[in-house]
């Protein structure tokens, strides 16, 4: 009898090691669960952080209110950008446009929060010349800042791109400089800033809506009126790609009739007029002076017994924009800028 408990009691202690290393094996497993969410919410963070406040967005707001934060209407009918401008008639205008909750429907979404611009701000106070250049939030610009809590960010942003790019309110999609991008970017829940701007009523200024979202916070919408101004891209049909470098290029008729235009002592020449010399072009461009210019081969042709023959007598380079002249020498092919 006795040895048959120490049997049962020798069979009992490697169950419960067993049953031990198996919950010491579970929980490595559970661990591994927690540690991902952790990476997941620091990439994240990440993003709120360091990139969408690069736009001048704080997604994540603090819990101290901003300066001018009042309680958000329940309607919010526009978006406020700018300080007013007096006219002559004795009117105030200021640039306005469309809210986003004007679009939303009900469930969709809710204006948080309204911040406006600190009143000891002025706009004409603001006189960094980066202003002027770059759309980057200027602290001295007065800026309203418009928060929501949207569940589906992409589509609120594309369907406010909707209304407000081009027809009556005249938007366009801009990048930190004000050049006007033409393609219209695909969105995210997940992250997304982007920039629109159309001429202000304040001269020399644009009106510009910073827009940017993240799935760890708010969607935000800062309207402002630095100085500034939106410019096109250069036209395609005017420009030549040369490599990875793309210039302006007046076409090769434009280029002869410049050369011939020309007086032979401007390059070096004998005689009163490039009629009596034969201009060739040669196929390609080359660069000087980092300009891309077309060359072409100066000829004087000379009578004989024999017949007629040609000589070349110098080589000219024309820049694509036709504002450079150059000379190279045929023998020494030193290049010299004409002026």
């Amino acid at each position: 009898m006795a040895r048959k408990k120490k049997e049962k009691k020798a069979k009992k202690v490697p169950e419960g090691e067993e049953l031990q290393e198996g919950k010491k094996k579970g929980k490595k497993k559970l661990l591994l669960i927690p540690l991902v969410l952790i990476v997941v919410a620091a990439v994240a963070a990440a993003a709120v952080l360091f990139i969408l406040p690069r736009f001048g967005i704080d997604l994540l707001g603090g819990k101290e209110p901003g300066p001018g934060e009042e309680e958000p209407p329940k309607n919010l009918e526009t978006f406020i950008g700018g300080e007013p401008i007096s006219q002559e008639e004795g009117e105030d205008i200021q640039d306005i446009t469309i809210s986003l909750d004007t679009l939303l429907e009900e469930g969709e979404g809710t204006l948080l929060a309204v911040r406006k611009p600190d009143p000891a701000l002025k706009s004409e106070g603001s006189s960094d010349a980066s202003s002027s250049s770059s759309a980057e939030p200027d602290p001295g610009v007065p800026t309203y800042t418009y928060i929501y809590d949207v569940p589906a960010p992409a589509a609120a942003v594309d369907r406010y791109l909707d209304a407000v790019l081009g027809g009556e309110e005249g938007f366009v999609l801009v990048d930190e400089t004000y050049l006007h991008l033409e393609e219209r970017p695909e969105l995210s829940d997940a992250l997304g800033s982007l920039i629109i701007a159309r001429p202000s009523v304040q001269e020399g200024h644009v009106f510009q809506i910073m827009v940017g979202w993240s799935e760890a916070s708010t969607l935000t919408f800062r309207a402002s009126a630095p100085e500034g101004a939106i410019h096109e891209p250069p036209d395609p049909e005017d420009q030549l790609g040369l490599g990875s470098q793309v210039v302006e290029t007046a076409s090769l008729e434009e280029q002869m009739e410049k050369i011939k235009g020309l007086s032979p002592t401007q390059l070096g020449l004998e005689g009163d007029s490039m009629d009596a010399y034969e201009l060739l072009p040669v196929e390609g461009f080359v660069t000087v002076d980092s300009l891309p210019c077309r060359r072409f081969n100066v000829y004087t042709r000379h009578d004989s017994a024999h017949g007629s023959y040609t000589d070349i007598v110098s080589i000219i380079m024309l820049s694509t924009d036709q504002q450079h002249v150059y000379y190279m020498d045929p023998v020494s092919n030193a290049v010299t800028e004409l002026r």
